[in-house]
């Protein structure tokens, strides 16, 4: 079964929000039931993959990122209260922030389908040239796409 997911690039309703700019983008991932370990909930390493799902699809549907490549160098989770399955999708909430000269963070928030933040997470990201291996600065198209979704760290 394969996930199905939506992005929108429209600011949710929230006071208080650390954010600047367009951020955050809200992105529907699907649940699978295989999702859910032996406690009920969200296996943790699901959820690493539900915001790896969320970072590709918005970096897709940006159309920026042809040609780049970045890997993950950290992951910075904090499960807030256990995500149990859903039959509605979850939203992710992502935004940008620290944008050097070849790294910048994502921001999310994993919302439950009561629209309760289960899930804050910050992946630190290096764009990479493939066939030196080596780290590269980052583009230009990309850098302004990644500015208009810029904010405060989590």
């Amino acid at each position: 079964m394969s996930r199905s997911s939506s992005v929108t690039l429209e600011r949710p309703e929230r006071s208080g929000s650390p954010l600047r700019g367009e951020g955050p983008s809200s992105v529907e991932i699907a649940l699978r039931w295989g999702d859910v370990d032996s406690y009920g909930h969200v296996n943790n390493c699901e959820i690493v993959r539900i915001i790896e799902e969320a970072r590709v699809r918005w970096l897709l549907a940006g159309g920026v990122f042809e040609g780049e490549a970045a890997v993950v160098a950290s992951h910075e989770i904090g499960y807030l209260r256990p995500l149990r399955y859903s039959v509605e999708p979850v939203a992710v909430e992502l935004w940008t922030s620290n944008i050097r000269r070849s790294s910048f963070e994502f921001n999310f928030r994993i919302l439950d389908d009561r629209k309760r933040v289960s899930v804050k997470a910050v992946s630190r990201m290096v764009v990479f040239d493939l066939e030196t291996q080596e780290c590269r600065s980052i583009g230009p198209r990309l850098r302004e796409h990644l500015d208009r979704a810029g904010g405060a760290r989590l």
